[in-house]
């Protein structure tokens, strides 16, 4: 249901003007050059079986060569009450990502 949603935010400009007007009251701080496409899948192992996650629309933050932030999204055309506990699992399975990485020093926030 959500396919028309997700290629329209997969555009840089469409996906800033969202989140600055989400994050920053309109503010224009999230700059559409400065967004980068990153993985939006990942697995999550409970109870010994593994469970491919999928979020819809993921994006690196960087100013300049820094990478500030890493921003999801999630739609939705029906509120589900179990929807924050699938992005806590995505966010915790980008955080593992990034832990992993040899030259990682510190993480990035995720939002």
């Amino acid at each position: 249901k959500d396919i028309t949603q997700k290629m329209l935010e997969r555009h840089n400009d469409v996906f800033s003007d969202i989140v600055n007007v989400l994050l920053f009251g309109g503010k224009k701080v999230v700059e559409e050059k400065s967004l980068f496409d990153t993985v939006t899948d990942s697995v999550l192992k409970i109870d010994g079986r593994a469970r491919i996650q999928d979020r819809d629309i993921a994006k690196y933050w960087h100013n300049s060569k820094i990478k500030l932030s890493m921003f999801g999204l999630e739609n939705q055309t029906k509120p589900e009450k179990r929807m924050p506990l699938r992005v806590f699992g995505y966010d915790g399975a980008e955080y593992v990502r990034q832990a992993k990485k040899e030259n990682s020093k510190e993480l990035i926030k995720i939002m």
